[in-house]
């Protein structure tokens, strides 16, 4: 039998939730911080305290790995301009 009002359960279907942003954690000299977003992190290659040997960490990640060799926090570094060239 059909329930009253006939409406479909799938129309009371909220919407997914936004995803929700990762948070990375970063090891350097054996001290932990974190948590810092992926805007933060950038913030942290530019002034120089992340670099790609730097090992970072986030929920769900199978232990630390350096960020260079995270897909996601690769193209951070890749922002950045070349060095200078030599003097001449």
């Amino acid at each position: 039998p059909q329930s009253a009002g006939g409406a479909s359960p799938a129309a009371h279907t909220p919407p997914p939730p936004p995803p929700v942003e990762k948070v990375w954690h970063l090891a350097v000299a054996g001290e932990v911080s974190g948590p810092f977003s992926k805007a933060a992190l950038g913030r942290k290659v530019t002034d120089g305290s992340l670099t790609r040997e730097t090992h970072v960490w986030t929920p769900g990640q199978d232990g630390w790995i350096r960020a260079g060799e995270v897909d996601e926090l690769a193209r951070l570094f890749t922002v950045l301009p070349p060095p200078p060239p030599p003097p001449a």
